[in-house]
C-alpha cells in the first residue's frame, strides 16, 4: 500500500480553522481545493484553496454532526473539475475526539464517490480538525489513512496512528526537545541533492537526528580530490557513485532509517519524480540548474528547501573571505532567483553539451564558467550543521518564535552570522499564486527534460 500525505500551507491552515470553529460548540466544515502527487510509493494532496461553506449551506450544525445543502457540494465538484483540482473535506470535531467517527465513515462513503464521479481521475480526501490535531485520509480510490504536513513558518506533522515508542539511541535529543519532536523526525522523509563536503556530512546528522527515511540524488562519482570532505568515503572508492558511498557508510551506523540512493542528476527527470515524494528537501549543490529545479519543486509542490552553500574566496593561496549560506524555500518567501543566487543566463551555460559550451564561450557567447572551486571540510561541515539547524528550528522554534528569516549568512572569516527575509519580487514567477501547490502537470515543472542515454 502506498502512503499518502496531506499538505498545508500554514495560511490555508489557519483559514481552515477560523471556518470550521466559527461557531463555538457546534461542527463547521470546508472545502480544500488541492493539487495532487501520484507518485511511486507516495500520494500527496496539496492545498492551493480554502472554499468556506456559506452560512445558508449549512442545514444542520450541531455539536456531533452537521448537514450541508447539496449545492455547496455541486459548487465546489463543478470548480474543481475546472480547474482541474482535487477536494478535501475538512470538518471539526468541538469534542476533542482525534479521530474519524463511525459517522464520518458513514458520510464518507457517499461523499467520496460523488466527488470522483464529478472529478474523476483525481484523488480526494477529508480532514477531521481539533483544537490540538489534525487527521487525514486520501481516497485512491480506496480509503488510506494518512500524515498531514504543514508547511510554514513552522513545519509540522500530524501522525497519530503512527505510535508512540522512541528508541533508546536518542535518549539524549528528547531530553532536549521531548519526544513529539523524534518521532515527528522519524515520520519525515527527506531528500538530499548533492552528496560532497555539505550534503554527505548533514547526511550523517540527518541520520543520527533520527530522521526515518532519507534519499540521496547525485549523479557524480567518487574522484581522489572529494576525500578531503565526503564523509565515510576513502581512496580505495575511486569512481564509486557519490550516492552508494553515503549510503553504505549510513546503513552501517544501524539505526532504523531507511536510505534510497539515486545515481542520476535532477536535471533528468526520472531522478527529478522522485523529488516530489520527499517532504523535506536540502540542496547541497554547486550547479545552478539543479538549484532553478528546487525552487520550483518548493512552490509547486509544498516542499520546504533548505538550499546550502559554501564560498571560499582565495587567491594564490591566500584566504580573502569564507562565506555560507542557508536558504529557506518555500511559498511566499524569495526565490534563488529574486535574491540573485542563480541566473538564467548562467544555467543555459550549464546545461550546453561540454562541446557547444567551450565554443559559445571562445566566441564570447556565454559567460566562462569557473573552474572547481576550493573546498575545505571544517567550513562544508559547519554549513552542513546550520542546515540541520534551521531544519530543527523548523520544527521546533528553539531560535525564538518572533524569528522570521528565511536566509542564514555566515561570515567565517569575520566570526559573524547574521539572517534575513526578503519578500518575492512582484515580476517573479514565484510570487504567482497559482503555481503554488498546483502538483503534477505534464511535462513536470513545465519544463523540457533532457533525454538520458546510458
Amino acid at each position: 500500500m502506498k502512503n499518502a500525505r496531506i499538505v498545508l500551507l500554514d495560511e490555508h491552515r489557519g483559514e481552515l480553522e477560523r471556518c470550521v470553529f466559527s461557531e463555538p460548540h457546534s461542527e463547521g466544515a470546508a472545502f480544500v481545493l488541492c493539487g495532487q502527487v501520484r507518485g511511486e510509493q507516495t500520494d500527496k494532496l496539496l492545498s492551493q484553496q480554502v472554499i468556506p461553506i456559506a452560512p445558508e449551506d449549512y442545514l444542520r450544525r450541531s455539536f456531533d454532526g452537521l448537514s450541508i445543502a447539496s449545492r455547496a457540494l455541486t459548487r465546489v465538484a463543478k470548480l474543481a473539475r475546472h480547474e482541474r483540482l482535487s477536494i478535501v473535506f475538512a470538518h471539526s470535531h468541538p469534542g476533542g475526539f482525534a479521530d474519524f467517527s463511525e459517522q464520518d465513515d458513514r458520510e464518507e462513503g457517499r461523499l467520496m464517490p460523488f466527488f470522483s464521479s464529478r472529478v474523476p481521475d483525481r484523488l480526494h480526501g477529508t480532514l477531521v480538525l481539533t483544537e490540538q490535531s489534525i487527521v487525514g485520509r486520501v481516497f485512491a480510490p480506496h480509503r488510506v489513512p494518512c500524515g498531514v504536513l504543514i508547511v510554514g513558518k513552522r513545519v509540522r506533522l500530524y501522525e497519530p496512528h503512527r505510535g508512540h515508542f522512541v528508541h533508546a539511541a536518542f535518549d539524549r535529543q528528547v531530553r532536549a526537545f521531548g519526544p513529539d519532536v523524534q518521532l515527528i523526525l522519524s515520520g519525515l522523509h527527506v531528500g538530499i541533492v548533492g552528496v560532497g563536503g555539505t550534503g554527505s556530512p548533514l547526511a550523517e546528522q540527518l541520520c543520527r537526528l533520527g530522521v526515518g527515511r532519507l534519499t540521496l540524488f547525485d549523479g557524480d562519482r567518487f574522484e581522489q580530490s572529494n576525500v578531503n570532505r565526503i564523509y565515510g568515503s576513502s581512496l580505495s572508492d575511486l569512481d564509486a557513485p557519490k550516492v552508494d558511498i553515503a549510503k553504505r557508510h549510513l546503513d552501517r551506523i544501524g539505526l532504523a532509517v531507511r536510505v534510497d540512493a539515486v545515481p542520476i542528476p535532477i536535471t533528468f527527470e526520472e531522478a527529478a519524480l522522485g523529488l516530489r515524494e520527499c517532504d523535506v528537501i536540502f540542496g547541497c549543490t554547486d550547479k545552478e540548474a539543479p538549484r532553478a529545479i528546487l525552487t520550483q519543486m518548493a512552490l509547486r509542490y509544498h516542499i520546504p528547501v533548505f538550499d546550502l552553500g559554501v564560498l571560499i574566496d582565495s587567491d594564490g593561496g591566500s584566504i580573502r573571505g569564507v562565506y555560507g549560506r542557508v536558504t529557506t524555500l518555500f511559498p511566499g518567501e524569495a526565490c534563488l532567483f529574486c535574491r540573485g543566487r542563480i541566473s538564467p543566463e548562467r544555467i543555459r551555460v550549464e546545461m550546453l553539451p561540454p562541446s557547444e559550451r567551450a565554443s559559445q564561450i571562445r566566441e564570447g557567447y556565454a559567460p566562462e564558467l569557473a573552474d572547481p572551486a576550493p573546498a575545505v571540510v571544517p567550513f562544508t561541515s559547519a554549513i552542513a550543521s546550520f542546515g540541520a539547524l534551521e531544519l530543527l528550528h523548523r520544527l521546533t522554534g528553539f531560535r525564538g518564535s518572533d524569528r522570521e528569516s528565511s536566509e542564514l549568512l555566515v561570515a567565517f572569516d569575520q566570526s559573524r552570522i547574521r539572517s534575513n527575509r526578503v519578500g518575492p519580487q512582484d515580476s517573479c514567477f514565484c510570487d504567482d499564486k497559482a503555481i503554488w501547490g498546483r502538483g503534477d502537470e505534464t511535462p513536470l515543472l513545465g519544463m523540457s527534460w533532457p533525454s538520458r542515454t546510458i
